[in-house]
């Protein structure tokens, strides 16, 4: 039987900056059509969850592989029509997986779709504007939506060889690169009105610099964050 529905959720830890984690996840999912594929990025998380019944695909990193490697590596796991992207801190309705759903079945170049987005200068580096939870009530074109939580087509995003660029690993800038990706393939992405969710934000708007395991050895999150933006000006602008 067809599988109409992937959720990819790509798991490191237990969320401990936040209410919500993976078995919160996990819970909210029970009873929603859709296979669940979990990514686990630490030995501690897959003991814990490699056996529970809400989880019907895994891949098990030995290390923490970063935000891109675990979304492709869902992505090319899922079955699904469409394939929801969630953060394992995300505490999320069925209300606003069907919306999310319709809206990217709806829009007609529609690559992906989420309830936060960005419009960007991205020359120099700004968000311009940024569509957030309750404050717009159309779909917008945006230039990127948000990695907390997002949905793919995946036969337009497979059928255009989209993929996240893994050179932004562990983190950092990869929302902005799709989003390129996506304007050079014809396509769109859109910040869609769906509120039935909660997200506390974690190291993406930490404060103080941090550290990042990323394949058994520490990196600055401030370091990588600054390397992934040249990075991205030299890909897209030839500029560095």
């Amino acid at each position: 039987m067809p599988i109409d529905r992937s959720f990819v959720i790509p798991v490191l830890d237990f969320s401990r900056h936040s209410p919500f984690n993976i078995f919160s996840l996990l819970s909210d999912l029970h009873g929603v059509p859709g296979e669940v594929i979990c990514i686990f990025n630490s030995a501690e998380v897959f003991k814990a969850l490699k056996d529970h019944p809400r989880i019907d695909k895994f891949c098990f990193n030995s290390l923490n592989a970063g935000v891109s490697r675990s979304w492709n590596i869902g992505i090319n796991l899922a079955e699904g029509r469409s394939v929801f992207i969630l953060n394992a801190d995300l505490h999320i309705w069925p209300a606003a997986i069907d919306q999310m759903e319709r809206y990217l079945l709806e829009l007609p170049d529609a690559a992906i779709v989420g309830p936060q987005g960005t419009k960007v200068d991205y020359r120099n580096l700004e968000i311009l504007t940024y569509y957030q939870k309750g404050q717009f009530h159309e779909p917008i074109r945006s230039d990127d939506i948000s990695g907390f939580c997002f949905a793919i087509h995946r036969e337009r995003f497979l059928g255009h060889g989209l993929a996240f660029d893994v050179r932004y690993s562990p983190c950092f800038m990869e929302e902005w690169d799709m989003g390129m990706q996506i304007r050079k393939a014809g396509l769109a992405c859109y910040s869609v009105p769906v509120v039935d969710f909660e997200h506390h934000w974690g190291i993406s708007a930490a404060r103080t610099d941090v550290k990042i395991n990323y394949f058994g050895r520490e990196v600055s999150r401030d370091e990588v964050l600054e390397e992934n933006r040249k990075k991205f000006l030299a890909k897209w602008f030839g500029a560095g």
